[in-house]
């Protein structure tokens, strides 16, 4: 241990340097990795800025037949666009790079953190900052590999929140805004600083996020643009309305069916304890058979309590780094009441990561739960792959929705530290 946590300075600069050297060659492994990925959700973006740029419908694809990314706005095409003006390849270096770059400047946003506020362990901030990759590795390889977004997105809010904890309340709402109108799952952030009745950075936000998702409409024409809104917004809404989700027709066209079980939100893993898993395809993992509507309701009323019990708990007066803990909390709530959510967008998770090991350290291990939750987590939700396990095993956590619950967990953990008295400092 005294190799990771050395006592003296110029020991801590040469470990710091090391893991800088080791991260700047993963970064480098990614963007390789990345360039040599075939299809992926960036291929999809590309094929869905062409589309736009030629005024064509962008959700439909002529070689499927149907439509397609249907989760995402129109206003995705500020991102998309620009990418398909670029051969695929140099496309994905393009992306694969502002994912490097995003890791890296979170480093040196959550080491400031460290400094302001867990000040005995920032000068191993690295270290914590090591662990917390490796908590988010098989969501962030997910992530990179096929040219996701999502950790490039949660690295915007974390920009937003930064900027409104030292006071630019109205410039905080940039970033955040910027990713709300690329993807707004992350958008329950913003009732973080309703309840706090800090409402210039969501104003901001919101305003941001209206002229960047009207900005396409000027290139496109706007009355076309206003219509793929309209539909978005139809087809956004019927899908939240659905009772019985393993049943793919009745999903809109362009909108993800229950396939194997992938869908990690909350409503679909609550589903699958209550449902028989119809044509999705999953293993059957139900233990009590409800109808549609009653498990849906079930998965419903779950989420208002999760979504009721984080803002009673943002609502409360905090020490500062408790308000840390209140905001980072609604990175995996939003997860769990998104309509869609990939195991790659745990990668939005990384930052809460930080924050808990440094949690852990400060409180010396203390509850006991917090540490060891974090390594069953490490061991469910990374280890237990599909290369460790084989696919039978993998497809089979995935019906019982393992990264979900420990979602759960993540929040009300968060939600608890954040209300908890501070141990005696270390």
């Amino acid at each position: 241990m005294k190799v990771l946590f050395p006592e003296g300075q110029e020991a801590r600069k040469r470990r710091d340097k090391v893991l800088l050297a080791l991260l700047v060659l993963v970064l480098l492994g990614l963007v390789l990795r990345a360039t040599r990925k075939p299809h992926g959700v960036l291929e999809r973006n590309q094929q869905f800025g062409a589309r736009f740029l030629r005024g064509q419908d962008p959700y439909f694809d002529p070689a499927r037949g149907h439509r397609i990314h249907g989760p995402y706005p129109p206003s995705l095409a500020l991102a998309a666009a620009p990418l398909s003006l670029l051969p695929t390849p140099a496309a994905r270096v393009v992306w694969a790079s502002l994912q490097g770059i995003a890791i890296l400047g979170l480093f040196f946003i959550l080491r400031g953190w460290a400094r302001r506020w867990w000040p005995a362990q920032a000068p191993h901030a690295a270290v914590f900052y090591a662990g917390a990759l490796l908590l988010a590795s098989r969501f962030l390889l997910r992530d990179t590999a096929g040219g996701g977004g999502n950790l490039l997105y949660a690295v915007l809010a974390v920009l937003g929140l930064d900027l409104h904890f030292r006071g630019r309340e109205k410039a905080a709402g940039i970033p955040i805004g910027l990713g709300l109108a690329l993807k707004p799952n992350l958008a329950p952030l913003l009732l973080f600083f309703a309840v706090k009745r800090k409402f210039k950075t969501p104003l901001a936000a919101l305003g941001t996020a209206l002229v960047l998702a009207v900005l396409p409409g000027l290139f496109f024409g706007m009355e076309s643009y206003l219509h793929l809104w309209s539909r978005w917004g139809r087809d956004v809404f019927t899908y939240l309305s659905l009772n019985d989700l393993h049943h793919a027709a009745l999903v809109p066209d362009g909108m993800p069916p229950a396939k194997f079980a992938m869908n990690q939100c909350l409503r679909e893993a609550v589903h699958r304890l209550f449902r028989a898993p119809g044509d999705s395809g999953a293993f059957d993992v139900h233990l009590l058979l409800l109808s549609p509507a009653a498990a849906s309701w079930a998965a419903r009323l779950l989420g208002l309590a999760l979504l009721g019990a984080t803002l009673f708990t943002a609502s409360r007066q905090a020490k500062e780094r408790g308000t840390v803990l209140q905001a980072l909390a609604f990175l995996p709530l939003s997860l769990l009441l998104s309509p869609v959510t990939w195991k790659a967008h745990h990668a939005a998770l990384l930052p809460l990561f930080f924050v808990l090991l440094l949690e852990t350290a400060r409180r010396k291990g203390r509850p006991f739960l917090l540490p060891a939750g974090l390594v069953l987590y490490y061991l469910a939700c990374d280890m237990a792959s599909q290369d460790i396990l084989g696919k039978a095993a993998k497809n089979y956590l995935q019906a019982l929705s393992v990264v979900t619950w420990f979602c759960l967990a993540l929040l009300l953990g968060t939600l608890y530290l954040s209300a908890a008295k501070d141990s005696p400092a270390p």
